[in-house]
Protein backbone atom coordinates (compact mmCIF):
# COMPACT_ATOMS: atom_id res chain seq x y z
CA UNK A 1 0.00 0.00 0.00
CA UNK A 2 1.38 3.39 -1.01
CA UNK A 3 2.28 5.60 1.94
CA UNK A 4 0.41 8.91 1.99
CA UNK A 5 2.77 11.89 2.07
CA UNK A 6 1.96 14.43 4.76
CA UNK A 7 3.58 17.25 6.69
CA UNK A 8 2.22 18.26 10.09
CA UNK A 9 1.99 22.06 10.31
CA UNK A 10 0.52 21.83 13.79
CA UNK A 11 3.15 20.12 15.96
CA UNK A 12 2.55 19.87 19.70
CA UNK A 13 4.17 22.50 21.89
CA UNK A 14 6.65 19.89 23.09
CA UNK A 15 8.02 19.45 19.57
CA UNK A 16 10.33 21.77 17.73
CA UNK A 17 8.85 23.58 14.73
CA UNK A 18 10.53 22.31 11.58
CA UNK A 19 10.65 24.56 8.54
CA UNK A 20 10.28 22.14 5.63
CA UNK A 21 12.20 22.54 2.44
CA UNK A 22 10.03 23.60 -0.43
CA UNK A 23 10.77 20.43 -2.41
CA UNK A 24 9.09 18.32 0.27
CA UNK A 25 5.89 20.36 0.17
CA UNK A 26 5.89 20.36 -3.63
CA UNK A 27 6.30 16.58 -3.67
CA UNK A 28 3.12 16.32 -1.59
CA UNK A 29 1.21 18.88 -3.67
CA UNK A 30 2.29 17.03 -6.83
CA UNK A 31 -0.52 14.54 -6.18
CA UNK A 32 -2.98 17.28 -7.15
CA UNK A 33 -1.63 17.41 -10.69
CA UNK A 34 -3.56 14.44 -12.04
CA UNK A 35 -7.04 15.52 -10.83
CA UNK A 36 -6.56 19.19 -11.77
CA UNK A 37 -4.34 19.59 -14.83
CA UNK A 38 -5.91 19.46 -18.27
CA UNK A 39 -9.43 19.22 -16.90
CA UNK A 40 -12.36 21.55 -17.62
CA UNK A 41 -13.51 22.20 -14.05
CA UNK A 42 -15.82 24.58 -12.27
CA UNK A 43 -13.81 27.06 -10.18
CA UNK A 44 -15.42 25.78 -6.98
CA UNK A 45 -14.39 22.22 -7.90
CA UNK A 46 -10.74 23.30 -8.12
CA UNK A 47 -10.95 25.26 -4.87
CA UNK A 48 -12.72 22.46 -3.00
CA UNK A 49 -10.32 19.79 -4.27
CA UNK A 50 -7.27 21.83 -3.36
CA UNK A 51 -8.72 23.02 -0.05
CA UNK A 52 -9.58 19.56 1.21
CA UNK A 53 -6.23 18.15 0.12
CA UNK A 54 -4.20 20.97 1.72
CA UNK A 55 -6.15 20.82 4.97
CA UNK A 56 -5.76 17.05 5.30
CA UNK A 57 -2.15 16.72 4.21
CA UNK A 58 -0.75 19.68 6.17
CA UNK A 59 -3.13 19.85 9.14
CA UNK A 60 -4.10 23.46 8.64
CA UNK A 61 -7.40 25.27 8.27
CA UNK A 62 -8.34 26.26 4.72
CA UNK A 63 -10.88 28.87 3.64
CA UNK A 64 -11.96 30.36 0.34
CA UNK A 65 -12.18 34.03 -0.57
CA UNK A 66 -12.77 35.94 -3.80
CA UNK A 67 -11.12 39.05 -5.17
CA UNK A 68 -11.39 40.76 -8.56
CA UNK A 69 -7.66 41.47 -8.30
CA UNK A 70 -6.87 37.79 -8.84
CA UNK A 71 -6.18 36.95 -12.48
CA UNK A 72 -8.64 34.79 -14.37
CA UNK A 73 -7.75 31.11 -14.30
CA UNK A 74 -5.49 31.60 -11.29
CA UNK A 75 -5.54 31.10 -7.53
CA UNK A 76 -3.73 33.28 -5.02
CA UNK A 77 -2.97 32.43 -1.41
CA UNK A 78 -3.03 34.34 1.83
CA UNK A 79 -1.98 32.86 5.15
CA UNK A 80 -2.46 33.66 8.82
CA UNK A 81 -0.83 32.37 11.96
CA UNK A 82 -2.68 32.88 15.26
CA UNK A 83 -0.32 32.65 18.22
CA UNK A 84 -3.28 32.58 20.65
CA UNK A 85 -4.73 29.46 19.05
CA UNK A 86 -1.27 27.90 18.97
CA UNK A 87 -0.67 28.55 22.65
CA UNK A 88 -3.92 26.79 23.56
CA UNK A 89 -3.35 23.79 21.31
CA UNK A 90 -5.71 24.62 18.46
CA UNK A 91 -4.84 24.61 14.76
CA UNK A 92 -3.12 28.01 14.39
CA UNK A 93 -2.48 28.28 10.64
CA UNK A 94 -5.16 29.20 8.13
CA UNK A 95 -4.62 29.41 4.39
CA UNK A 96 -7.03 31.28 2.14
CA UNK A 97 -7.45 30.17 -1.46
CA UNK A 98 -8.44 33.30 -3.37
CA UNK A 99 -10.08 33.15 -6.77
CA UNK A 100 -11.62 35.69 -9.12
CA UNK A 101 -15.40 36.00 -8.48
CA UNK A 102 -16.07 36.03 -12.23
CA UNK A 103 -14.12 32.83 -12.80
CA UNK A 104 -16.76 30.19 -13.51
CA UNK A 105 -14.27 27.67 -14.84
CA UNK A 106 -10.57 27.01 -14.34
CA UNK A 107 -8.44 25.08 -16.82
CA UNK A 108 -4.90 24.45 -15.60
CA UNK A 109 -1.98 23.41 -17.75
CA UNK A 110 1.25 22.10 -16.23
CA UNK A 111 2.88 25.52 -16.07
CA UNK A 112 -0.12 27.12 -14.38
CA UNK A 113 -0.28 24.26 -11.89
CA UNK A 114 3.43 24.65 -11.08
CA UNK A 115 2.99 28.35 -10.34
CA UNK A 116 -0.02 27.76 -8.08
CA UNK A 117 1.53 25.00 -5.98
CA UNK A 118 4.73 27.03 -5.53
CA UNK A 119 2.66 29.90 -4.16
CA UNK A 120 0.85 27.48 -1.88
CA UNK A 121 4.09 25.98 -0.55
CA UNK A 122 5.58 29.44 0.04
CA UNK A 123 2.49 30.55 1.93
CA UNK A 124 2.64 27.52 4.22
CA UNK A 125 6.37 27.99 4.86
CA UNK A 126 5.82 31.69 5.62
CA UNK A 127 3.31 30.90 8.36
CA UNK A 128 5.46 28.10 9.80
CA UNK A 129 8.31 30.60 10.13
CA UNK A 130 5.96 32.84 12.12
CA UNK A 131 5.02 29.87 14.30
CA UNK A 132 8.67 29.15 14.99
CA UNK A 133 9.30 32.82 15.79
CA UNK A 134 6.36 33.06 18.17
CA UNK A 135 7.11 29.82 20.01
CA UNK A 136 10.75 30.82 20.44
CA UNK A 137 9.51 33.86 22.40
CA UNK A 138 7.06 31.79 24.44
CA UNK A 139 4.28 33.61 22.59
CA UNK A 140 5.31 37.03 23.88
CA UNK A 141 4.49 39.85 21.48
CA UNK A 142 7.21 42.29 20.54
CA UNK A 143 6.71 45.98 19.81
CA UNK A 144 7.41 45.89 16.09
CA UNK A 145 4.89 43.09 15.60
CA UNK A 146 2.01 45.40 16.52
CA UNK A 147 0.46 46.16 13.15
CA UNK A 148 -0.67 49.65 14.02
CA UNK A 149 -3.81 50.67 12.19
CA UNK A 150 -3.36 54.06 10.55
CA UNK A 151 -5.40 55.98 8.00
CA UNK A 152 -2.51 56.20 5.55
CA UNK A 153 -2.55 52.90 3.62
CA UNK A 154 1.05 53.26 2.45
CA UNK A 155 2.27 53.88 6.00
CA UNK A 156 0.24 50.95 7.27
CA UNK A 157 1.85 48.66 4.67
CA UNK A 158 5.29 49.99 5.57
CA UNK A 159 4.70 49.29 9.26
CA UNK A 160 3.58 45.75 8.46
CA UNK A 161 6.41 44.94 6.04
CA UNK A 162 8.94 46.60 8.35
CA UNK A 163 8.29 44.09 11.14
CA UNK A 164 11.34 41.98 11.91
CA UNK A 165 9.25 38.82 11.71
CA UNK A 166 7.90 39.73 8.27
CA UNK A 167 11.35 40.66 6.98
CA UNK A 168 12.65 37.26 8.05
CA UNK A 169 9.71 35.30 6.57
CA UNK A 170 9.47 37.29 3.35
CA UNK A 171 13.25 37.19 2.98
CA UNK A 172 13.02 33.41 2.75
CA UNK A 173 10.08 33.53 0.31
CA UNK A 174 11.84 36.09 -1.89
CA UNK A 175 15.00 33.98 -2.03
CA UNK A 176 12.93 31.06 -3.30
CA UNK A 177 11.21 33.25 -5.89
CA UNK A 178 14.53 34.56 -7.18
CA UNK A 179 15.89 31.04 -7.48
CA UNK A 180 12.81 30.04 -9.50
CA UNK A 181 14.05 32.27 -12.33
CA UNK A 182 17.81 31.83 -12.04
CA UNK A 183 20.71 30.28 -10.20
CA UNK A 184 22.39 31.62 -7.07
CA UNK A 185 24.78 33.96 -8.87
CA UNK A 186 22.02 35.41 -11.05
CA UNK A 187 19.86 35.97 -7.97
CA UNK A 188 22.68 37.72 -6.12
CA UNK A 189 23.27 40.00 -9.08
CA UNK A 190 19.61 41.03 -9.11
CA UNK A 191 19.97 42.17 -5.52
CA UNK A 192 22.73 44.56 -6.62
CA UNK A 193 20.08 46.44 -8.66
CA UNK A 194 17.07 45.89 -6.45
CA UNK A 195 15.39 49.18 -7.40
CA UNK A 196 14.83 47.80 -10.92
CA UNK A 197 13.46 44.43 -9.81
CA UNK A 198 10.56 43.14 -11.90
CA UNK A 199 7.40 41.39 -10.79
CA UNK A 200 8.40 38.29 -12.72
CA UNK A 201 11.69 38.15 -10.79
CA UNK A 202 9.99 38.17 -7.39
CA UNK A 203 6.50 39.48 -6.72
CA UNK A 204 7.23 39.93 -3.02
CA UNK A 205 10.50 41.80 -3.52
CA UNK A 206 8.83 44.01 -6.12
CA UNK A 207 6.07 44.78 -3.59
CA UNK A 208 8.60 45.68 -0.89
CA UNK A 209 10.63 47.93 -3.19
CA UNK A 210 7.57 49.80 -4.40
CA UNK A 211 6.02 50.10 -0.94
CA UNK A 212 9.18 51.93 0.13
CA UNK A 213 9.27 54.09 -3.03
CA UNK A 214 12.39 52.33 -4.40
CA UNK A 215 14.49 53.90 -1.63
CA UNK A 216 17.22 51.26 -1.43
CA UNK A 217 18.77 53.12 1.51
CA UNK A 218 15.63 52.74 3.61
CA UNK A 219 16.47 50.74 6.78
CA UNK A 220 13.70 48.21 6.06
CA UNK A 221 14.94 47.46 2.54
CA UNK A 222 18.52 47.24 3.76
CA UNK A 223 17.53 44.72 6.44
CA UNK A 224 15.42 42.80 3.92
CA UNK A 225 18.22 42.57 1.35
CA UNK A 226 20.60 41.32 4.03
CA UNK A 227 18.07 38.66 5.00
CA UNK A 228 17.58 37.63 1.36
CA UNK A 229 21.34 37.25 0.91
CA UNK A 230 21.48 34.93 3.92
CA UNK A 231 18.46 32.93 2.76
CA UNK A 232 19.87 32.53 -0.75
CA UNK A 233 23.08 31.05 0.62
CA UNK A 234 21.20 28.84 3.12
CA UNK A 235 18.92 27.46 0.41
CA UNK A 236 21.89 27.09 -1.95
CA UNK A 237 23.71 24.94 0.58
CA UNK A 238 20.80 22.63 1.24
CA UNK A 239 19.40 22.59 -2.29
CA UNK A 240 15.92 23.39 -1.00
Amino acid sequence: MKKIKKFNCCPSLKKEVTIPDRKLLLSILEELREPLVGKFLFANEVVNTMGYFIGQRFKINVSHAESPEVEQNDIEFNGFYDSGLDEFGDVPIEIYLISNPHNDFIILDDQGFNVIVRKCADSIIHELIHMKQSRSRDFLEVDDMAYTMVEDEVLENQLYLGSRDEIYAYGYNIAQELLDTGDLQTSLKKLEHVSTIKMEDSINLWAYVNTFAKDVDHPVLRRLIKRIYKSLHEIGKTGN
